[in-house]
């Protein structure tokens, strides 16, 4: 193995996918990398659809319980928030009442 080499055996300065090898052989050639017009717009979003088609979406079970996380997580942050409301409330009338006078 030499210096460039990384390891498994692949050149160092190699590209990790296909997309990468042609990101690497424009910057070589020197063009742009952002399309203008409506060709650009229109690779946008079929590039957000692939990407969308591979995103791993969560089960029932999985979203209720995530679901029923979040809820629990809201109601004892409330609470939380109630219970210092309730203690500061009346010590800030307090501190203001005596300033008043």
């Amino acid at each position: 193995m030499n210096d460039e080499t990384a390891p498994g055996g692949t050149p160092a300065d190699a590209p990790r996918s296909a997309a990468a090898a042609r990101r690497a052989a424009r910057a070589q050639a020197g063009e742009r990398e952002v399309q203008g017009g409506s060709r650009g717009l229109m690779q946008f979003f079929r590039e957000c659809v692939a990407e969308l088609k591979r995103v791993a979406w969560p089960d029932r079970a999985h979203l209720w319980q995530a679901t029923l996380v979040v809820i629990v997580a809201v109601v004892i942050v409330g609470t939380y928030l109630y219970a210092l409301d309730s203690i500061f409330k009346p010590l800030a009338g307090w501190i203001a009442d005596k300033q008043a006078s």
